[in-house]
C-alpha cells in the first residue's frame, strides 16, 4: 500500500478503562497504517478491542475510558485545509495528532463527522428516537458547512437518494422507528457521508440486518468508496464480509494487533495461531453435516487479568512453554507487508 498517500497513522495506542473493580486495558498498544482509498478490515472476537479503536479515533471513548500513551496521527488532504470541498487540490497535507486534541474541544469537532465518519452497529439506538431522519443529517451538515436550512435540507434528501433510500423526499421527514432496519442503516450512512468524509468507520454495520440486506449495504457501501475515493475502516466479526469487502486486513487480540496484512495473505497464509484458529472455525461449503465445526478452545481472557507473556498462550496448540507464558511477542516481518506478534516466527 505505499503507493498511496498515508491518511492514518496509529502508534503504540493504548486505550484504558479505570473501573472500581480494576484497569481494562481495551487497547493495549495497537500499531497500524490507513491508506487514502484503503478499504481495511478489522476483525476478532468480541472484547478485542476492535470498537474501542474506533471511538479512540473519533475521540470518543466513553469514561471513564481513557488514551493513556501513543499517537493517532491524521495525515489532513488538501480538500479540507483549503474548503474547496470538490475532492481536487494541490497536494498540500498537514500532520495533527489526533491524542493530542481536546476530545470536547472546536479542532476534533471539526473533523468529528466532518472528515473522519462512523457508521454504528445498531443504527436504532444511535439515531435519535424524537428527531427525524432529515433533521438529523441537516443537523451535520448545518453544524461543518456554510449553508441555509434550505440548502440542508436539499442535501439530505440528495444524500439519501444516493444511498439508495425509497422516496427520499418522504422519508426525510420520517422518524427512525417508522423506518425497516435496513433503512435506518442507509440513514445512518447517509448522515455519515454528508459531508464528503475521507475516513468511514463502519463498525459492524450489518450485524443486525438480514443476509439480503446485508448484501444490498455493503454493495452500496462499495459504489460509494469508489465515487467518493475514502477510505474505509471496517470493522467485523464475519470473516466472509472480510473477503468480500478489504484489500487488507487487521487482526485484534486483547487490544492488540497481532496479524497485518492484504487480504490473499490472511486466508491463504495466516501465520498466527489465532488467525488460523478464526479461519478454521469457519462453516464450509461442502462440509459433511455430521462433521462437527471447529472452535477456538476457551474464552477471551478476563480483561482485569491478562495473562503474562503472549495474551494468546492460554488457548493456544502451539505455544512453546517458558516462552510463550512469559515473554509478549514483538511483530514480526514474515514477508512483504505481512506481519505476525508470535514467537513461532522469531
Amino acid at each position: 500500500m505505499s503507493e498511496r498517500p498515508l491518511l492514518l497513522e496509529v502508534k503504540n495506542l493504548h486505550t484504558k478503562f479505570y473501573l472500581d473493580e480494576g484497569t481494562v486495558h481495551a487497547v493495549d498498544g495497537a500499531d497500524f497504517n490507513l491508506y487514502r482509498g484503503q478499504t481495511l478490515g478489522v476483525v476478532g472476537e468480541s472484547g478485542c478491542g476492535k470498537s474501542v479503536t474506533a471511538r479512540s479515533i473519533l475521540r470518543i471513548v466513553p469514561r471513564p475510558g481513557k488514551i493513556t500513551e501513543g499517537q493517532i496521527l491524521y495525515h489532513r488532504p488538501d480538500r479540507h485545509l483549503h474548503g474547496n470541498g470538490n475532492g481536487e487540490g494541490n497536494g498540500s497535507v498537514k500532520m495533527i495528532d489526533l491524542t493530542a486534541l481536546d476530545d470536547r474541544g472546536p479542532q476534533i469537532r471539526s473533523i468529528r463527522g466532518a472528515e473522519i465518519s462512523m457508521v454504528f452497529q445498531e443504527p436504532m439506538t444511535s439515531l435519535s428516537p424524537v428527531h427525524t431522519v432529515g433533521s438529523q443529517i441537516m443537523e451535520a451538515i448545518l453544524l461543518h458547512q456554510e449553508v441555509s436550512p434550505q440548502e440542508a435540507r436539499e442535501q439530505a434528501i440528495d444524500v439519501l437518494d444516493h444511498v439508495g433510500m425509497p422516496q427520499p423526499r418522504r422519508t426525510v421527514d420520517r422518524y427512525p422507528h417508522e423506518l425497516s432496519g435496513g433503512m435506518r442503516q442507509r440513514a445512518m450512512i447517509a448522515m455519515a457521508l454528508s459531508c464528503r468524509p475521507s475516513l468511514l468507520i463502519a463498525d459492524e454495520p450489518t450485524t443486525a440486518l438480514d443476509v439480503t440486506t446485508e448484501a444490498q449495504i455493503l454493495q452500496l457501501m462499495r459504489r460509494l468508496q469508489e465515487e467518493l475515493g475514502m477510505a474505509i475502516m471496517f470493522i467485523t466479526h464475519n470473516l466472509g464480509v472480510v473477503a468480500q469487502m478489504t484489500r487488507d486486513v487487521i487482526v485484534m487480540y486483547l487490544g492488540k494487533v497481532v496479524e497485518s496484512g492484504n487480504v490473499d495473505a490472511i486466508f491463504y497464509d495466516a501465520k498466527h495461531p489465532y488467525t488460523q484458529a478464526l479461519l478454521r472455525s469457519i462453516p464450509r461449503v461442502g462440509r459433511k453435516s455430521r462433521q462437527r465445526l471447529e472452535s477456538i478452545s476457551g474464552n477471551v481472557p478476563d480483561p482485569y487479568n491478562i495473562p503474562p507473556g503472549c495474551p494468546f498462550h492460554p488457548r493456544c496448540t502451539q505455544a512453546i512453554r517458558g516462552l510463550c507464558d512469559q515473554q509478549d511477542a514483538p511483530l514480526i516481518t514474515v514477508s512483504d507487508g505481512h506481519q505476525a506478534r508470535c514467537h513461532l516466527y522469531n
